[in-house]
Formats: structure tokens, sequence, C-alpha cells
């Protein structure tokens, strides 16, 4: 890698993995490459090896040129030690035995940090991971991360096993993790229902059966001295359809008996995690119900601890030298203050009158015309402003605008998101723009007049006196808003169609051009922009407008990207100029370890 740029090493795997492609419909894209960003090459190089099967090897240059770019990728991730995962229970072990931390943890298993002994697969019998490109599954997503070596060592495990099934349900085998960063992947394949179906007792016993195999498997390996851990999955739930709340009491049940039936064996932490909140709940249930027989307190929240990946050290050394701060803030950011728009969990606690329309999310509202009145439609937004107002302020805000407060007039937030979150945890409107709007105003639809908008907050109040907080409806058509100039429609002062009005943010587009001028021309010295949680749905609003900013700032604008899985990449040829990184993970367990303390 000494000599080639990881740019380069990336080109040129995509181009053998193309050139040996047998279907035409990848090969052209040979005679296009160069046209392509690296985030697009990196996609392509990843499907590329998980529509391809196991033989003929990979030359050994391209695997570790493979290896190479999954390293690079690796160090971008925020890695979560098991150490700051939350213990539910503690086990007592037998003679004299440190006891078996129980811990809970919703997160990429993918992710978890060097010193994780193992980690659970829930693969296929064939043991050749997923041949689905994108696909969700666990088996493509540990696959993916851990680099085509392991295929190549699943097929060699399944031939010399020579069964039709290469691992039985019930059964595990373990592997090598190769580029993750856990030293083991224990595969076991669970029982397939039908979807709705319900698991029988052969299947409840198969699933339980898949348990016992995998701490057979970690007691089997070798001991060390921290003692060993292993992270389980929902084996079986998704794809193959056990029901979660029954595989999820077989999986503690199973734990407890295996452990109760080994007081012998060193296993110091096990770790059941969750990918979804659903599940997440399902089990805090679980171990809620045990604390009676186990008699151990529960913790609720992670642990923040040293954080030391390359891109977190190189991102705080840059904040620490800037002049200037740029803070860009997406969806992702007020995601991670846990007003996420994805979120079934959040809209069911919030919104039940509202899932009988089949909205689920807040993010299946944008768009959304199936109203069956304007006053079921404005029960729901009323409902949702009366949320964001009512929203508490948060440590994550206070953090970001305590340390950024010490810059000045040298510091400037522009953000996509419309809740107001920031000036609500106390940041001035002086040193804020909002191109997309803000849930403040509610606009006529017609734009009547340039200044036909008003705060929302005096129809907020007169709706909420008629609002039903049971059935969560309008009793009656007076809190509709309409426009005091001319009786017409109104909705929120928000970029969702043509008939935006952007006077009420004139001023903040203003007061950021006059910011952007001084950063190109170098009055506010080197300046980092800090992009929190921007995401691909308007990349023209701040994400590619960002780096356009870092290509004309001459070496004096650097980019700091924090966002979750492939919306945190950054052009490589920026950071091949030492002019932009990414850190890939949860923000808010993340934007702590960046922030530095402010120059003197």
């Amino acid at each position: 890698m000494e000599s080639s740029s990881i740019s380069t090493i990336l080109k040129r795997t995509v181009e053998f993995l193309l050139s040996e492609s047998r279907n035409p419909g990848t090969r052209h894209l040979l005679h296009c490459l160069d046209g392509h960003s690296s985030s697009t090459q990196l996609q392509l190089m990843r499907q590329l090896l998980c529509v391809r099967v196991p033989y003929p090897e990979l030359p050994e240059d391209v695997l570790q040129d493979i290896e190479d770019i999954l390293f690079h990728e690796r160090n971008r991730r925020v890695q979560m030690p098991i150490s700051g995962i939350p213990c539910v229970a503690v086990v007592p072990r037998g003679n004299d035995r440190p006891p078996t931390n129980i811990r809970l943890w919703r997160g990429d298993i993918t992710t978890l940090a060097p010193g994780t002994t193992a980690i659970v697969n829930a693969a296929n019998t064939q043991m050749l991971g997923c041949f689905q490109p994108m696909h969700r599954c666990i088996d493509n997503v540990i696959h993916s991360w851990a680099g085509p070596r392991l295929r190549q060592t699943c097929s060699e495990i399944a031939s010399a096993r020579r069964y039709q099934d290469a691992l039985p349900v019930g059964d595990a085998v373990t592997t090598q993790a190769y580029c993750l960063p856990c030293d083991y992947v224990i595969h076991t394949v669970g029982p397939q229902l039908g979807e709705g179906s319900k698991p029988n007792i052969l299947e409840k016993q198969q699933l339980s059966q898949c348990y016992y195999s995998v701490l057979d498997e970690v007691d089997r390996l070798p001991d060390c001295v921290e003692g060993k851990s292993v992270a389980l999955c929902g084996i079986s739930t998704g794809l193959f359809a056990f029901p979660t709340k029954t595989a999820a009491r077989i999986a503690v049940d199973t734990v407890a008996a295996w452990l109760a039936h080994h007081p012998d064996a060193i296993i110091s932490d096990v770790v059941f995690v969750t990918y979804t909140e659903d599940d997440l709940e399902i089990y805090t249930g679980l171990f809620k119900e045990a604390r009676a027989s186990w008699e151990f307190p529960m913790e609720n929240r992670l642990k923040i601890l040293s954080l030391t990946t390359p891109t977190i050290q190189k991102a705080r050394t840059w904040l620490l030298e800037a002049d200037a701060i740029i803070v860009s803030a997406g969806a992702g950011f007020s995601a991670a203050d846990g007003l996420d728009y994805t979120s079934r969990t959040l809209f069911r606690k919030h919104f039940p009158a509202f899932l009988q329309y089949d909205i689920e999310r807040l993010y299946d509202v944008f768009g959304f015309t199936d109203w069956p009145s304007e006053r079921v439609k404005w029960a729901y937004y009323f409902t949702h402003l009366n949320l964001v107002s009512t929203w508490p302020r948060s440590e994550l805000y206070r953090q970001l605008i305590e340390w950024l407060d010490k810059y000045g007039d040298n510091a400037h937030v522009r953000t996509s998101n419309a809740d107001g979150f920031f000036i609500a945890n106390g940041w001035s409107e002086t040193r804020l723009s909002t191109p997309q709007g803000r849930y403040e105003f509610l606009q006529c639809v017609a734009n009547c007049t340039p200044d036909s908008y008003q705060e929302s907050r005096e129809f907020l109040e007169k709706a909420l006196a008629v609002l039903d907080p049971t059935t969560q409806v309008l009793k009656d058509d007076s809190a509709i808003p309409k426009c005091k100039s001319c009786g017409g429609d109104m909705f929120i002062c928000v970029r969702a169609a043509d008939w935006f009005n952007e006077r009420p943010y004139t001023k903040g587009e203003t007061r950021w051009r006059r910011f952007r001028e001084g950063v190109l021309s170098g009055e506010k010295g080197n300046t980092v922009i800090l992009e929190l949680g921007v995401g691909m749905n308007t990349p023209s609003v701040l994400k590619w407008p960002n780096e356009d900013l870092v290509r004309q700032g001459e070496g004096r604008i650097k980019l700091v990207r924090m966002a979750v899985g492939s919306h945190a990449e950054v052009p490589w040829e920026l950071e091949e100029k030492g002019l932009a990184t990414s850190v890939d993970g949860d923000i808010s367990i993340a934007l702590s370890q960046v922030l530095p303390g402010r120059r003197s």
C-alpha cells in the first residue's frame, strides 16, 4: 500500500472483479470507472464480491488489495468495547470462577471492538453467505466486512463435510474473523419458518440447540487473560421468520441453562445484540423479569469509553487546530438525539391514532396525501408540532453548543433540520441558517403576499385546546389554519414543494453567505466543517456544497463527516490530500470523543 493510494487500489480491484465477471451487464462498466466516485466504486466492489462464488480462488495480490480497502473502511467505524455495553445481569460461576456478565446492546455486531472473542453469524446450511447484493441480513453484513477469505474458508469446510447440508440446523462451526475487529466468527443455522407461522416443538428445540452449540464452540476456544466474550445475534428471526418474542425467550433461557450446566466455563461476557428498537424492548422486558431470580440491578446507559479509531484522532486534531467552525447538521443528528424519523417505536408511542392510515414512521408522512379530512391531517401535524416544541433539551446539543460557543462569531450552524432544536438548546439565531425552513412558521400555500406567513405557536395553542389527547382527533374545524390575508390553505413553512416561502429565512441565508465569503477569502483562518448526520435525501443542500467548499478552500478548509454507514463516506481524493475524514457510527456516542477543548 506504500506505492499506491487507496483510491488506486480500489479502482484496480474493481477492474479485476469486473474483468472476471461472467455477467455482460457489468463488464461494460470497465470503460467508465473513472466517472464514478470512490463511494460508488466501493459499493460496486461489495456487490461484485457478494455475487462471486468462492472458486476459482482470488489471486493473493487481489485478496490483499481487498483487505487493504476493508481495513481502510474499518478505521472509519466507531467500534464499541464490550465493557461499555450495559450489564443487565451477572451470573455467578462455580469453583471461584469470575462471574459472567450478561449484556444487552442495540447496534451493529460487526462494530464490536478488538478484544471481542467471537460474534455469531446466522448462516444458511450451505455456509457460503448471502448472494443478494445490498441485502441487510446478518450473513451478508458479516461476510461483507470480513472479506472474501471468509467465504473461501466456509466453502472449504462445507466441501470437507460432504453433506447435502454442510451445516445442519442446530450445529455451529468456528472460523477466523479476517477483517472484522473480533477474533472469531461462529456460524450456526437456525430453523426456517414460513412467514406468519408459529414454531412447533421441534423448531423450538432446534433454536435452543443453536445457542447451546454456539456456547460449546466458545468454550472450546483458547482461554485469554481477560476472559472470553461472545456476541449473540437473533438467530432465525428476520428472514427465517421465527417470532422474535419466542426466539428471545428461548435465547435467554438457553444461555442461562448452559451457564448453569457449565460452572467451570470461563466466559466473561455474553452480549445479546439487537438491530431494531422493537427487539431491544423485547429483550429488556425479559431481563426485567429475570431480575427476581438473578437479583442483580439493571444498568440503563452505555458507558462512554475512550474511542481511539484513527479517524476520530484525526478529526479531534483538526478541530483543535481550527480557527473557525461550520457545523452542518442533517436528519441523522436529530435522530442521534432521539427524534428519529425512521423509528417505528417513536411513531407508535406518540402517534398511535394514525397507524390506521398505514403510516408507521414520521418519514412516511413526507408526500402523504391520503388524509380522510383536513381535520385529521391537521390533528397529525399539530401533534407533530407539539412533540417537537416540547422535546427536552439534550446533553448532545449541550456539549456541542458549549464547545462551539467558544469560537464566537467564527462559528456558524447550517442545518437542514426544521425542528428548531439548535435554538431550543440555546444556540443564537444570529449564527444560524436553515435553508429548508422551520416548524416555527406556517405559510399560505398560495403565497398571496410575500409576508403571508405566521408563527405556528399561536395556531398550535388554539389546536391543543380542541385536540383530544387520547384519540388524537380535532374536536371541530375551528383550529384548521387559514391564511389571514386570503383565507386560503396553509402549511408548515418548509421546503416541501414549489410554494415554499423563503422570506422568513432570508436573514439566515444572508448571514451564511457572509460567513462563507469570510471562509473562502481566508479571513476566518483555518476552517473545519463538522458535518453531523447528513444523508443523501437532499445532498445538494449540505453534503455536496460542503465538498465544493473544501475544494475551493486552497487547503484552508477541511471536512469532518460523521454519519452512519455509507453516508459517512468522503471523496477519497479529498481524504488523500488531507482535506477530509469521516467517522462512521452513532453520533450520540462518538461526538464527545471528537470534540476537543478550545485551543488557547
